[in-house]
């Protein structure tokens, strides 16, 4: 969406909102007056947004009475206050004594750089001190309702003096960019890459058991992990190799290692076909992700939808969601979980995703864990840098 569109839709949003935004909580609470926000000729719309959007958000906290707008204008007309955007010892004054006011909001927007900045100071209209001043920055005009969340929430918290002022998680994510997602995803996957690519591998069938589905192949398996998939392909046909089945590292053995599969080849597994893994889609449910700096689950879900859309653009992974794999993001018990592993591998799934975001927000660091669902244990684990 155009800067445009977005300040025209911010228009719509507010004034379906209005008739509901200027409804009080209940008695018994400090009293919040808030005037119109100002901002420059451009972008005159979002200020006047602001204060009805301000409004429906700290009544939301139900920590504040917050005064109608329509009272504040009537306030002023009354009493012949003209707002110019500078807070008026005379203007406090009236608040107090005509609205029964403790506090008066006062703000504005501007655009600087490549952000917009939503400033917003409040005024004990008693003694006629600033007791609190905050800016929020947001690059999207979009975005101008959470920044108005934001501080809603830390001038409800320290109005009240019920503390939790910190705009948690929509202060968090106000800033993300969304490419960063895609570029997260993009570093995980390389981060993958790099992991199962230590286990390529080339060799031949040596000996196959149909009944118990189980090939003995024939090559150098130092670096080989139990549970490593690999593509048994029958070079035998004229043309290109023709794909026989998926088989399982079990069991190394002198010489190769012995691998299992699931389903059985329609045409059997001839002995000298090749295994490889060099051309393997490695498929991928992605468990339980975690952001460990603010709990941001929308943040976990954006980056786990970025990251199916990248593996499904691939070649190297391919994604499975939905059904199983989201219960198994909600598990925790060791024994419950190995046995939904089991489940997976049962349903072709070869990996299951799952870690964690740490650090500072905007340089989060990311530790995950790659499973192998045949055995349920750890086949490597991915690390790398985000700007998330």
């Amino acid at each position: 969406m155009n800067r445009t569109g977005a300040i025209a839709l911010l228009a719509l949003i507010a004034s379906l909102s209005s008739a509901r935004a200027d409804v009080e909580p209940p008695a018994g609470k400090p009293v919040v007056a808030i005037v119109p926000f100002t901002s420059p000729t451009r972008y005159n719309l979002m200020g006047r947004n602001a204060q009805e959007t301000f409004v429906t958000q700290l009544v939301k906290t139900r920590k504040l009475r917050v005064i109608q707008a329509s009272m504040v204008s009537r306030m002023l007309r009354r009493h012949g206050l003209h707002w110019t955007g500078v807070m008026d010892p005379r203007i406090l004054k009236a608040a107090a004594r005509w609205l029964k006011a403790d506090y008066m909001l006062a703000g504005k927007v501007r655009h600087g750089g490549d952000a917009f900045v939503l400033s917003a100071h409040v005024m004990n209209v008693r003694t006629l001190e600033t007791t609190m001043a905050e800016d929020v920055d947001f690059r999207d005009a979009g975005k101008m309702r959470i920044a108005v969340r934001v501080l809603a929430k830390k001038i409800a918290g320290q109005v009240s003096g019920t503390g939790s002022g910190s705009g948690g998680k929509s202060e968090m994510f106000l800033n993300v960019n969304p490419r960063a997602f895609y570029d997260t995803s993009d570093a995980g996957i390389r981060a993958m890459s790099r992991i199962v690519n230590r286990f390529n591998f080339t060799g031949t069938v040596e000996s196959s058991d149909e009944e118990a589905k189980k090939i003995t192949v024939k090559g150098y398996a130092g670096h080989l992990r139990e549970g490593v998939p690999l593509d048994v392909l029958s070079t035998s046909g004229i043309g290109e190799p023709t794909k026989l089945a998926v088989v399982y590292v079990t069991k190394k053995i002198a010489g190769g290692f012995e691998a299992r599969y699931r389903m059985s080849a329609e045409e059997g597994i001839e002995l000298g076909a090749r295994v490889s893994n060099a051309s393997h889609r490695w498929t991928v449910a992605v468990g339980k992700i975690e952001d460990e700096v603010e709990d941001n689950d929308k943040l976990v879900q954006r980056f786990r939808s970025a990251l199916l859309e990248k593996m499904s653009e691939g070649t190297k992974f391919q994604e499975i969601e939905g059904g199983s794999t989201d219960w198994l993001a909600k598990l925790s018990n060791r024994r419950t979980r190995f046995m939904a592993f089991r489940k997976l591998f049962a349903r072709g799934i070869d990996l299951v995703l799952e870690g964690k975001f740490y650090g500072s927000s905007g340089a989060r660091r990311a530790h995950f864990k790659i499973y192998s669902t045949l055995t349920g244990k750890i086949l490597g684990e991915p690390k790398f840098e985000t700007s998330l």
